[in-house]
């Protein structure tokens, strides 16, 4: 994934800066470090109607846990905001860890796009230790995983590892979503909060940071009563007292 120059530009802009040079100067390399955590922090933040993936969890290898939550899963590697369970099941977050009720858990997620490597690598240590992994992945989608297995430690290893190629993108390890894309509405507010860390940095007008950040504050107002509507929408409605008694009909006055 490559950053938006327009969108850096119109941010720098807002910031009231000039737009990108064509060279890789001090601005390019701070706009490419701003855009992916100002990117990530805007995925976390609010609940996009975009990006959204659904996926079956993985149960961890702890224990049962005491309480109400007493199944603890791993979150997705690329997800970055955590929606909703089957069913509407209660859940809890802790770190990279999502703890449940439910003995099968399927989250609907917002994903950040990250993509794992194609090689993956795996030690069996030494007779009578427990298998360790140490780097998997499972690839890019279409893309066949090559697996290597040695029967030694990791320091054992005389050869070199494997190594991902280079994609030359400014964030090879991302990818756009192509089935479910974010919304105008994200991209209006990566820029304004994008442009908000620009005029920290770079604008000596000491309320312009307070103010983009006003405004896109307005709007992850309007994408959460988006998404709280969306919801609704699809809550059953409740039936009508004399359904619940089997009775067929009800009166009209």
């Amino acid at each position: 994934m490559n950053m938006d120059r327009g969108l850096v530009n119109r941010a720098l802009l807002n910031a009231g800066h000039s737009p990108l040079s064509d060279g890789p100067d001090a601005v390019f390399r701070m706009a490419r470090e701003y855009y992916l955590a100002a990117w990530l922090e805007a995925l976390s933040e609010v609940p996009w109607r975009g990006g959204r993936k659904r996926a079956r969890l993985a149960r961890t290898g702890m224990p049962h846990l005491p309480g109400d939550f007493p199944f603890v899963y791993d979150l997705p590697f690329d997800c970055a905001r955590p929606m909703e369970l089957q069913d509407n099941a209660a859940f809890i977050v802790e770190g990279r860890f999502l703890r449940t009720a439910r003995e099968k858990a399927e989250l609907l997620y917002i994903s950040n796009g990250r993509a794992l490597g194609p090689r993956g690598h795996i030690s069996a240590g030494r007779p009578g230790d427990v298998m360790e992994m140490e780097y998997m992945s499972g690839g890019f989608p279409g893309e066949e995983t090559e697996l290597t297995v040695t029967s030694g430690r990791p320091a054992d290893i005389t050869g070199p590892l494997p190594e991902d190629p280079e994609g030359g993108e400014d964030y090879p390890d991302y990818r756009l979503p192509a089935n479910e894309p974010y919304e105008p509405k994200f991209w209006q507010y990566l820029e304004l909060t994008l442009a908000a860390r620009f005029a920290m940095k770079l604008s000596d007008q000491p309320g312009l940071h307070t103010q983009l950040l006003q405004e896109a504050m307005l709007i992850s107002q309007a994408a959460e009563e988006a998404s709280l509507s969306a919801a609704a929408s699809r809550q059953s409605p409740r039936k009508w007292w004399a359904e619940e008694l089997g009775l067929s009909g009800r009166a009209d006055y």
